[in-house]
């Protein structure tokens, strides 16, 4: 069980009760601490708006929550829309290189540099937008924030339980470490080589799977030329109809409120 104790000023000035909020953050204290640096010492929230529902007829791309790739960090499915199609939460302008951080949620690392074909679009009000300064690669800083020490820090700023939240002053507030601007380049260069290599092997094996694909249906089309593959999995008997059988024997009956009737036509 944590204890903590604290003074009753220190709560009220807080505005929290939660141990966790006043523990201090673990991960963050491996690095160095000349290493340490809060966002807002080497970020700015841009804080520029524009609804898009003025201009009903004027395209525009809009970047949700839901359009970045929590793995990669990358804006993968973007909304092309009509200015009278916007959201209501269709309202921050961002710019190239601008670094996307949702503040909904925030440990999932739904965090995201703006792309430059991006530039001047517009993301939901469910994102901290921040702009990287002078002397600082936002590609790195994009690094920095994904970091699990970081995540750390966002979950102990968050309030709510359905859906916890922190606010763009608990960004600013974050922990980072960050290295001279040489490291730093050389950071992000590495990070990017290894989600463009990630991404090319999921290109090939997605197109292993469409050759193998197409050569069953050649197989269902009577081509004689085999399909099997030549490696032999480990669990290939679950796949098999008679195990598959003797599994659906084996459960519970269905917990329903409604019977249906057979009829006979």
């Amino acid at each position: 069980m944590k204890t903590l104790v604290i003074e009753k000023s220190r709560l009220l000035a807080a505005k929290r009760w939660d141990i966790d909020f006043h523990l201090p953050a673990e991960g963050i204290q491996k690095y160095p601490q000349p290493l340490l640096k809060k966002v807002k010492d080497v970020a700015q929230i841009r804080k520029e708006k524009r609804d898009p529902r003025l201009e009903p007829e004027e395209a525009f791309k809009y970047i949700d929550i839901s359009c970045i790739d929590v793995q990669t960090g990358l804006v993968n499915n973007h909304q092309d829309l009509l200015g009278e199609e916007a959201p209501s939460r269709a309202r921050k302008v961002v710019s190239a290189y601008d670094i996307l951080i949702s503040t909904c949620r925030p440990t999932r690392g739904a965090i995201a540099v703006v792309p430059i074909d991006f530039h001047n679009e517009v993301a939901s009000t469910g994102f901290s937008v921040l702009k990287a300064k002078d002397g600082v690669n936002p590609f790195y800083l994009f690094f920095a924030l994904r970091l699990d020490s970081t995540l750390e820090q966002f979950r102990k700023f968050s309030t709510g339980s359905s859906y916890p939240a922190i606010l763009d002053e608990d960004v600013l507030n974050t922990f980072i470490p960050v290295p001279s601007l040489d490291e730093q380049n050389r950071i992000a260069e590495e990070v990017f080589l290894q989600i463009k290599k990630r991404e090319n092997m999921i290109n090939e094996a997605n197109q292993l799977l469409k050759e193998q694909f197409n050569a069953i249906e050649n197989f269902l089309s009577g081509d004689n030329s085999s399909f099997f593959s030549e490696d032999v999995s480990e669990d290939r008997e679950v796949f098999i109809y008679d195990h598959i059988r003797r599994v659906k024997d084996s459960l519970p009956t269905l917990k329903t409120t409604q019977t249906i009737k057979a009829t006979v036509s």
